[in-house]
């Protein structure tokens, strides 16, 4: 994999491992996406992922109101609690294909935030573990302390 719009180093595995597994997915080679939450949302960048081209997009659905910028949304799914309430938004992922027939969107979707949940495109898989949102990268650049991690992982070779 390889991040051509944020300089990363092709193959490069990520801070939250390289190697997942479950009875659901088995083993799978997962690489943090080049998200970067200082940028803001919406936000695209373009990988390559096993020698295929790929155009991700990412955008959140929040109701910030006028919360000052500094204020922090955990987007993630609400765990071990008896009465779960709704997180304040979401996250939602395009997954665009690039290739010699045209562009194929291959996902479109809200993401959740849950420790054992995979996501499947027809040639990926995608974990949200992390998304914590400022007001202040909505629609907007700066360092809030907001902190998206997304990984993918190839599905077949």
């Amino acid at each position: 994999m390889n991040a051509s719009t944020t300089g990363q180093t092709p193959g490069t595995a990520y801070p939250f491992g390289a190697t997942y597994s479950s009875g659901t997915v088995g083993a799978l080679e997962f690489h943090q996406l080049p998200v970067e939450p200082d940028e803001g949302l919406p936000q695209t960048f373009d990988c390559l992922i096993g020698g295929t081209a790929y155009d991700f997009g990412l955008y959140a659905n929040l109701d910030a109101a006028d919360d000052p910028p500094q204020t922090l949304y955990d987007l993630a799914a609400p765990s071990r609690i008896s009465a779960p309430t709704p997180p304040p938004g979401y996250l939602v992922l395009r997954v665009v294909r690039l290739g010699p027939e045209g562009p194929h969107v291959e996902f479109l979707r809200k993401l959740v935030a849950e420790p054992e949940l995979v996501h499947h495109t027809e040639r990926l898989a995608i974990r949200l573990l992390e998304a914590r949102l400022a007001r202040g990268n909505l629609n907007g650049r700066g360092h809030y302390g907001s902190r998206i991690v997304i990984g993918v992982a190839q599905l077949w070779a």
